[in-house]
C-alpha cells in the first residue's frame, strides 16, 4: 500500500507548484493494482510522454473538452474578456491588466542604464507596461477546470495548475493560430 509523503516544492516564485506523487510512485501503484499485467516502467513512461502531450494539443488546438476519469469534470481553455476599469477620478486602473514583464524590464533599461537589479528590486512606483491581450482581442486565455459533474466531495478545495510546458502550448496556439475558445 502507499502512504503519502511530504509533499514536493519546486521553488519558482511565489506560487510553486506541489505535488504529491513522482512518476515512479504512480508507476508503483500502477504495479501494485495491475500485478503480473503490468507493462514495464519505461513502456509506462513512454506512453505517458507522448500521450500527455497530444490531449493538450488536442484541448487547445480542437477545442477538446476532456473527461476525466473516475467524474472528475471536465478540462478545457475558457477566455475572459478583461477591461481596464476607470475608477471615481478618472484614472485608469489597470490592476487587471497583467504586466509583460519582459517590455518592462527593457524599459526599466531603458530610464535606469546605471542601476543594478537589487536597486531596482528597491525603487518603489516604477513604470509597468501592462499586456493588452491585442492578439486575442483582449480576451485573457486560461485552463479551466469544469467541475459541474465532478463527484468528489470539497471540490471547492481543489483547483488545477497546468505545467509550464502546458502554458507555453496554449500561448503559443492563441498568438500564433487565432484560436477561437468558449467564454
Amino acid at each position: 500500500m502507499i502512504t503519502q509523503k511530504a509533499m514536493l516544492t519546486y521553488p519558482r516564485g511565489k506560487n510553486k507548484i506541489k505535488a504529491d506523487y513522482k512518476f515512479v510512485e504512480l508507476y508503483n501503484f500502477y504495479k501494485e493494482v495491475h500485478g503480473e499485467k503490468a507493462l514495464s516502467k519505461e513502456v509506462v513512461k513512454k506512453v505517458y510522454s507522448k500521450l500527455f502531450p497530444e490531449i493538450v494539443k488536442l484541448i487547445v488546438f480542437d477545442n477538446l473538452d476532456f473527461r476525466m476519469p473516475a467524474r472528475l469534470g471536465y478540462i478545457r481553455v475558457k477566455k475572459k474578456l478583461i477591461e481596464p476599469k476607470i475608477d471615481d477620478q478618472g484614472n485608469l486602473d489597470a490592476r487587471r491588466l497583467s504586466v509583460d514583464w519582459k517590455k518592462t524590464n527593457k524599459l526599466w533599461q531603458k530610464l535606469y542604464p546605471e542601476k543594478s537589479r537589487e536597486e531596482l528590486k528597491q525603487m518603489k512606483d516604477k513604470p509597468l507596461v501592462r499586456e493588452l491581450n491585442e492578439s486575442t482581442n483582449g480576451y485573457r486565455v486560461t485552463w479551466y477546470w469544469d467541475k459541474t459533474t465532478c463527484n468528489i466531495k470539497n471540490q471547492n478545495a481543489y483547483y488545477i495548475n497546468m505545467t509550464r510546458d502546458n502554458d507555453k502550448i496554449l500561448s503559443r496556439g492563441t498568438k500564433l493560430n487565432n484560436l477561437n475558445f468558449y467564454e
